[in-house]
């Protein structure tokens, strides 16, 4: 399940040179093999997507030729920064991670994609609220944006190890058609943060709190629906059941309003949302041509969908 909070750096690459440049620089760098892969995925095209996956990983299948379970933090930890910073290689990288996913190398210990699922869980998935002055808000925007569409395209790329993060898309619907944190009367968690001595200082604090909980955050919830409704939907509709991301802790705390069914209903919500999808594109910016031609869709062919789903 996502939670609401970031955890990110300011720092954001504009171009793949840039980022290898970052990278190096790093207390910690990639090893040069993965570093030189990165390097293949972002300008060259004639390199098969197999080649770059098989020379990424390659220290970890030297240095653990027999670990079942070898360790891919690293491997990971760049993959997500790569994400969040370098929105037009969106479908690169979905590309890369089902190439990963076939290597025979190391007994085909990256069938599972060893940690894959609880990295992106803990650092690389998220549903953040930033205030309206925060540095790099833009940037902090966009790299959410790229993380969903990279998730979201992995849940329906045909591998069947990949296809449970659909379950991510609860999260999201729950996120945005059913939380209603601004209708709430007290907050406990700011209140508490009251003291009289620093009397000044209160109500900065208090507004700045209470800023994540107005109801333009939803400025930055709706486009994240918006695509996994459009990159998902068919495959939610198909799907029938609940989703993942529902938790009795949420309907008091997040003050849930959502008394219907769960699953593709709550899917079917956000299709019936007066946020024309054109509207979702402007918010969504530059995902990649792909997504942006489907959330510029007209609006007779959005009804046509929308009829096909009921």
């Amino acid at each position: 399940m996502a939670v609401e909070h970031d955890a990110r750096g300011p720092q954001f690459a504009a171009t793949g040179d840039e980022f290898i440049a970052a990278q190096e620089q790093e207390p910690y760098p990639p090893p040069p093999e993965m570093l030189s892969a990165f390097k293949k995925l972002f300008s060259s095209s004639f390199t098969p997507m197999s080649e770059i996956a098989a020379e990424a990983v390659s220290q970890i299948i030297r240095d653990e030729p027999d670990q079942p379970n070898p360790d891919c933090g690293m491997l990971w930890r760049t993959l997500v920064e790569a994400v969040h910073q370098l929105t037009t290689y969106n479908d690169r990288f979905v590309e890369f991670v089902v190439e990963l996913q076939k290597l025979p190398d190391g007994n085909c210990v990256f069938e599972h994609l060893p940690q894959f699922d609880n990295h992106w869980t803990e650092f690389g998935y998220d549903m953040a609220i930033w205030n309206s002055d925060d540095d790099d808000l833009a940037a902090k925007r966009q790299a959410q944006v790229n993380e969903h569409a990279f998730m979201a395209k992995l849940a329906v790329c045909g591998v069947s190890m990949l296809e449970t993060e659909i379950d991510r898309a609860g999260f999201v619907f729950r996120s945005t058609c059913e939380f209603a944190p601004w209708e709430l009367v007290h907050f406990p968690k700011i209140e508490e943060w009251y003291d009289e001595e620093d009397d000044e200082e209160w109500p900065e604090f208090r507004d700045r709190e209470l800023e994540l909980h107005n109801i333009k955050i939803l400025n930055t919830k709706v486009p994240l629906a918006a695509l996994w409704l459009q990159l998902t939907g068919q495959r939610l509709y198909e799907m029938r059941g609940e989703l993942g991301g529902e938790h009795g802790w949420q309907d008091d705390a997040l003050n849930v309003k959502w008394t219907g069914g769960k699953g593709v209903e709550r899917a079917l919500r956000v299709l019936e949302t007066e946020v024309p999808v054109d509207d979702w594109g402007d918010c969504v910016g530059e995902v990649d041509a792909a997504i942006g031609a489907r959330l510029r869709r007209t609006h007779e062919e959005d009804r046509r969908w929308r009829s096909s789903m009921r």
